[in-house]
């Protein structure tokens, strides 16, 4: 017959362990802890701290799970785990049948839409069609226009002006490169659909300092000049294969095209200096729309940010787009 596991003094070890995972779970130290580093990466960004708060996450879970096998039996926790996911899954399925949508929740990955969306927000989603300013124009125009020639950026040309050198804000063309995209020279966009209108813009950081900037002020399209207004949707869509983008995205609707009945979008980060099309991504089409946002629910994002591993603050975070 095998002997218990004892420690040095002859002490059965089982019976010390299960004391100390009793007096863990019911005195919640597992939640201090989750609350405790959640709280600290929040005042401070330290991946370490969002670590922590997804291994906790983690922890507690298989610490509750053990807790009720050991006082109800394991039979009757896996049929409750069973129920919490079966309820999990008619909440998201019903949700996204009640909203018109596959995917009634997401969660903000980065900064873009700073500050009316911020990184760790939970958002619900609606389907339909997303309200922004609409051009209409022929599938044939759509089909013809050259998009490539659409990703072009705001940025700094120099110019000589009355004998002197200046730097202007000018639509320039780019290229892809390991290092990301670079500014290769000024752009001609007189044969291109939709036209860019440059201008400057103030990204201020942190601590209050602040940069002027190459931005997008407008789009023209067949005559009609369409600004950047924060009443129109904000919506969740996949990039199509290829874009520079990767990823269901969570951004602004600039305008929407209407080609013979079929709607197209130009989006733009509330946050960016661009337009995602100047970056690399096409016009997205309302099939890839996967809903406009409905609400926003500040923090309960992270848990999926956490335990996907998004632990890093990504670029952009530090700043705010101004005078837009």
């Amino acid at each position: 017959m095998a002997r218990p596991e004892e420690d040095e003094n002859g002490d059965d070890i089982r019976i010390m362990r299960k004391p100390l995972l009793d007096w863990v779970v019911e005195n919640k130290m597992l939640y201090i802890i989750l609350a405790l580093s959640f709280v600290l990466y929040l005042a401070t960004k330290i991946m370490l701290f969002a670590l922590l708060t997804a291994l906790s996450v983690i922890v507690l879970f298989i610490a509750e799970s053990v807790y009720s096998a050991e006082k109800t039996g394991w039979k009757n926790e896996l049929k409750e785990i069973l129920v919490a996911v079966l309820v999990a899954c008619a909440v998201w399925y019903g949700g996204g049948l009640l909203l018109h949508t596959s995917a009634p929740l997401d969660a903000v990955v980065s900064c873009s839409m700073l500050p009316n969306l911020e990184r760790g927000d939970m958002v619900i989603l609606q389907g339909g069609v997303a309200q922004a300013p609409e051009v209409s124009i022929s599938q044939a125009e759509f089909s013809s226009n050259d998009w490539q020639a659409e990703k072009i950026v705001c940025a700094f040309c120099e110019r000589v002006v009355n004998g002197s050198v200046v730097r202007e804000p000018c639509v320039a063309a780019t290229k892809l490169t390991d290092q990301g995209l670079i500014v290769t020279g000024e752009a001609d966009q007189s044969g291109n659909l939709v036209k860019y209108e440059c201008g400057t813009c103030m990204k201020q950081k942190d601590d209050g300092s602040a940069t002027e900037v190459p931005c997008t002020k407008a789009v023209m399209v067949k005559g009609q000049r369409i600004a950047p207004n924060m009443s129109n949707d904000i919506v969740v869509y996949t990039p199509l294969q290829g874009d520079i983008f990767r990823g269901e995205t969570i951004h602004r609707v600039l305008l929407r095209i209407n080609a013979d009945g079929q709607r197209y979008y130009l989006m733009k980060g509330d946050n960016n200096e661009q337009l995602d099309m100047q970056y690399g991504n096409s016009a997205a089409p309302q099939g890839k729309i996967v809903g406009r946002v409905l609400l926003r629910l500040p923090y309960l994002g992270y848990l999926k940010l956490f335990l996907f591993g998004f632990l890093g603050t990504p670029a952009g975070c530090d700043s705010v787009l101004l005078g837009h």
